[in-house]
């Protein structure tokens, strides 16, 4: 291998981009994976011989090649063979002396993964077989075969892959071609892509059981299409291929109705697959999913409407990204954030679930508005200098506050001007790459509108607006904004357009919609009267800004509102006023203007008043959050009884064995973690079935089953052994993950220390390593079940940082961090001011001074963490 330290660099900058990119245009590539060895465990690498052709506006220069497999074999350059010790690092192959057309082939050997990132090698626990699949973005390509990673060096990939006959072999392309190469061995060559970035090329390789149906788009743009539907064949039998096909019938349907632009890929693979880093990726013609949207106990409605939007959210990709492709990863905004609008309008619109908007509203948001209160906000459009800035640009501002602002903006130009943008966006930058002035210019062509000043503010600035109503004594409105971008220290007074609405009580005591107003709050302005309404304040009425959810602001209740939506349930099952409440509350609990007391009565006296399943279960969700995090010590012992008994009425109460007594059950085991006051009704659980007396009509299924197994653990009540016998029972993969988890949240010391070195090291006890998947399910079960045991563990953790940086992938590392860091301490003395000098932020704030050159995307993590903490502890103070 080369010496010269650039080749054994993996950041890969902007501007290297850009200037490769002047320099060198793609043609194609010819990529041929041998996975003739990847059943044989001990074989820790496999044969790859990538060929590269592409032409050069300036001969003569130098380029590279991107690689970060574990050899290079050769090297031939335009037919003429190079020294693989001058050209090859660990991180890049150099093409010198380019030519003005040139073909590189490279023999190399990959590394099978087990981080999730590059090609990731899964053995089913159930059956001993072996499934592949890959995992590129944002620039895990190089991981597999060496390329030019960068989104706007776009080619056509003309792919093989060579493997055991009986195994499903899977591309981007059509199978065109199989023939046999040796005993039990194919070769399998795919149909040339049209012109894709490297993060979007994809591999699957596995005996995976296949589903078969086809997509009819009756008109002439496109000929019926196949649509294939792959998971594990121990999986088989959970897999609802009839809803999964259904749902993308519906999806191809609506796309084409709203973009007038013909799906491209000619085929719709769909490929569910373990231990997946994300919840899917979007690869043209072949999508992977993580499998866990694969049911296999009892799901709920949320449960269906969150796979549906994302089944809906990657097929928007097919056009936005896949298409029409952002040139570098600053504008990974314009593929994210449309599709995750996309996808939930898509849900809401061409199919019969409920309550797409709602989730958006109540989940979705909620994680923009916390990603979007850190210390590292960034805007919608970031400044993304190299590779690793874009791994952690994938957050909830991306994806979820931009998702918001298109809703905004949709509303702003008008449906009609947006969807004859978005075909226009699709003809003029079919196959290449655009920028966000790309699409702003046409949009501004269809809309008649000047958007520049739209998009400085809304897409260049960074954090939330508040907006309230405030309400005068004779019952006059005035909405209020307030906003103060926490990166330049500026005033930014975003446009508005919304609804604000009045509640007041029915004969019911309900609070239902009698009042509502559309209001635009103009660029610059922070406050605007709203003289069409008129608050009665002698009787109980709350005051909703941002009816319909159609901004992105955090609401601030004024007292009355609070007071009133706190005591009666918000009845309105025709928008998201519900939602648009409850997030309301929840972004105060964790800002400490709403005490974590005040938020738990409220969940326990109107929970069961919501329908919508994922609003119900995720405000179940948060009341323990608030109760386990933010709640004083002090508190918690009444907190607890005041909630289980709310929870434990509920599975009595409401519908036997539907959704949300089903929500009730899961939240009673979270709940249950560590609080030895459950244990006598968790064990009746666990003993139960559908007609018993504490829970009639709920089915104690795999998964209600280990989630009670894990309570019981972390509180004594079933020690490992037990735990051995019920694994063996049922050795599925996705029980191995939860009986890790229960076996981390037994009280054994000595055990506990075992299992966080494992964690810390990244091996287990044999010194084999933990895949992605197992180091997240060891530390959930460290962590949730004896916080003070973690936080113990802060220092040893600090000083292992960057070593843990260093020495594993982004992932790996990434989980790692995130999955030891204690989050739950007790705060000191002195009001919730003193907080800033809490011994445990003192320690992180020592480290951040002295690690200020550690690389930008660990100390992003520690200060996000840093911020959960004094987050927890202002409101504990408080």
């Amino acid at each position: 291998m080369s010496t010269t330290p650039l080749l054994d660099d993996e950041r890969l900058t902007r501007e290297e981009a850009y200037a490769r990119a002047e320099l060198i245009t793609m043609s194609n590539y010819e990529v041929e994976l041998d996975l003739s060895n990847a059943m044989a465990l001990d074989e820790p690498t496999y044969p790859v011989t990538t060929t590269l052709r592409f032409t050069a506006t300036r001969p003569g220069e130098d380029t590279f090649v991107n690689y970060l497999g574990d050899s290079v074999e050769s090297v031939s350059i335009n037919g003429v063979p190079q020294d693989i010790g001058q050209i090859a690092g660990t991180a890049r192959i150099l093409i010198p002396n380019v030519a003005a057309e040139n073909e590189v082939v490279i023999q190399s050997h990959s590394r099978y993964s087990h981080s999730g990132e590059g090609l990731h090698r899964f053995v089913d626990p159930v059956d001993g077989q072996v499934y592949l699949y890959s995992q590129f973005e944002p620039a895990d390509a190089r991981r597999v075969y060496p390329n030019m990673e960068q989104p706007d060096l776009k080619a056509a990939f003309h792919v093989t892959i060579i493997g055991p006959d009986t195994w499903t072999l899977a591309s981007n392309g059509h199978e065109i071609d199989r023939e046999p190469v040796a005993s039990g061995i194919d070769r399998v060559r795919f149909a040339p892509t049209h012109p894709i970035s490297t993060y979007l090329t994809t591999f699957l390789a596995g005996p995976y059981a296949r589903f078969d149906s086809h997509w009819d788009p009756h008109d002439d743009s496109t000929e019926p299409m196949a649509l294939r539907i792959f998971a594990r064949q121990s999986l088989a039998e959970h897999v609802d291929a009839e809803e999964l096909f259904t749902l993308t019938r519906q999806g191809l349907t609506w796309f084409h109705e709203q973009f007038h632009y013909p799906y491209p890929w000619g085929k719709y693979d769909q490929a569910f697959v373990p231990e997946y880093n994300l919840g899917a990726m979007e690869n043209p013609g072949l999508v992977t999913f993580n499998e866990s949207y694969i049911f296999t106990s009892q799901a709920t409605a949320s449960q269906h409407v969150a796979r549906a939007t994302t089944v809906m959210h990657e097929m928007s990709h097919m056009w936005f990204g896949n298409l029409a492709t952002m040139k570098w990863w600053d504008d990974l905004w314009l593929k994210e954030s449309f599709a995750d609008f996309f996808g939930t309008k898509a849900v809401a619109d061409a199919t019969d679930l409920p309550g797409a908007w709602q989730s958006f509203a109540h989940q979705r948001k909620a994680w923009a508005y916390v990603q979007d209160s850190y210390p590292t906000t960034h805007p919608i459009v970031a400044d993304i200098v190299d590779l690793e800035a874009a791994r952690q640009n994938f957050d909830g501002i991306t994806y979820a506050k931009g998702a918001a602002v298109i809703k905004q903006l949709f509303h702003y130009v008008g449906e009609e001007a947006f969807h004859s943008a978005c075909s226009t966006y699709f003809e003029r930058f079919a196959f290449g790459t655009a920028q966000l002035e790309d699409f702003l210019a046409i949009l501004e062509e269809a809309s008649g509108r000047d958007l520049q000043q739209w998009s400085d503010i809304w897409l260049q600035t960074s954090g939330p607006a508040t907006v309230k109503a405030t309400v005068a004594n004779n019952g006059a409105v005035t909405i209020h904004q307030e906003a103060i971008d926490p990166q330049t220290g500026e005033t930014v007074l975003r446009p508005h357009s919304l609804y604000i609405a009045i509640l007041t009580l029915n004969d019911a005591e309900q609070l239902v919609v009698t009042d509502q107003a559309r209001v635009d709050i103009p660029a610059g302005s922070a406050t605007v009267a709203v003289d069409q309404l008129i608050v009665d304040n002698s009787v109980p009425r709350a005051v909703l800004v941002n009816h319909h959810d159609q901004t992105y602001a955090q609401v601030q209740l004024d007292p009355g509102s609070l007071d009133a939506v706190s005591t009666y349930p918000v009845i309105d099952p025709d928008s998201t006023a519900v939602a648009t409440v409850w997030s309301s509350l929840w972004t105060m609990v964790r800002q400490a203007t709403l005490s974590a007391a005040d938020f738990i009565s409220a969940v326990a006296r109107l929970s069961h008043s919501i329908s919508d399943v994922s609003m119900h279960e995720r405000i179940l969700d948060q009341a323990v959050t608030a109760l386990k995090e933010f709640a004083p010590t002090s508190q918690r012992t009444r907190l607890t009884k005041q909630l289980s008994t709310a929870l434990l009425d509920a599975l009595v109460q409401l519908e036997p064995g539907s959704d949300r007594q089903r929500s009730v059950a899961r939240a009673l085991t979270r709940l249950g973690i560590g609080t030895e006051a459950l244990a006598p009704e968790l064990t009746l659980l666990l003993a139960s079935d559908e007609t018993s007396e504490l829970s009639p009509g709920l089915r104690i299924d795999d998964e209600l089953r280990w989630f009670l197994l894990i309570s019981l653990a972390s509180l004594g009540r079933i020690d490992r052994a037990r735990l051995d016998v019920e694994f063996a029972a049922s050795p599925t993969a996705n029980n191995e993950l939860l009986y890790r988890t229960a076996v981390a949240a037994v009280p054994d010391q000595a055990q506990r220390w075992q299992l966080w070195h494992q964690v810390f090291e990244g091996q287990d006890a044999d010194g084999e390593v933990l895949s992605n998947a197992q180091l997240t399910a060891t530390a959930q079960g460290l962590t949730s079940s004896s916080p003070d045991f973690a936080a113990k563990q802060l220092m040893p953790l600090l000083e292992g940082l960057v070593d843990i940086w260093q020495t594993r992938s982004n992932n790996l590392a990434s989980r790692t961090i995130n999955g030891l860091f204690p989050l739950r301490h007790q705060p000191i003395k002195g009001g919730p001011g003193a907080q800033t000098t809490h011994p445990v932020l003192v320690n992180i704030d020592i480290w951040l001074a002295q690690y200020q050159e550690a690389p930008a995307a660990l100390r992003r993590i520690v200060i996000e963490r840093r911020a959960d903490i004094a987050q927890r502890l202002i409101a504990q103070a408080r």
